[in-house]
């Protein structure tokens, strides 16, 4: 898992395996999703959906966490 986390309110988590990516990100160039600037890619780099697993004013280390959960329940499938 590659992580960047310059300040609290922009960052990146990506993870991949084989050909799946799951990436969350704050870049903003996603305005549709609901959740902007925080999107997540799912599977493909296209598929751009809502970010349910970080939260806007969590701690840096309350979103790690969370995206560690979620990676780890993802592998467990």
């Amino acid at each position: 898992m590659d992580i960047r986390y310059p300040v609290d309110s922009k960052y990146s988590f990506h993870w991949q395996l084989k050909d799946e990516i799951i990436r969350i990100d704050t870049a903003p160039h996603h305005h549709k999703v609901s959740t902007y600037p925080r999107h997540m890619h799912m599977g493909t780099e296209e598929n751009v959906v809502d970010d349910s697993v970080t939260r806007a004013g969590n701690t840096i280390e309350e979103n790690v966490m969370s995206v560690l959960e979620f990676v780890r329940n993802k592998i467990k499938m």
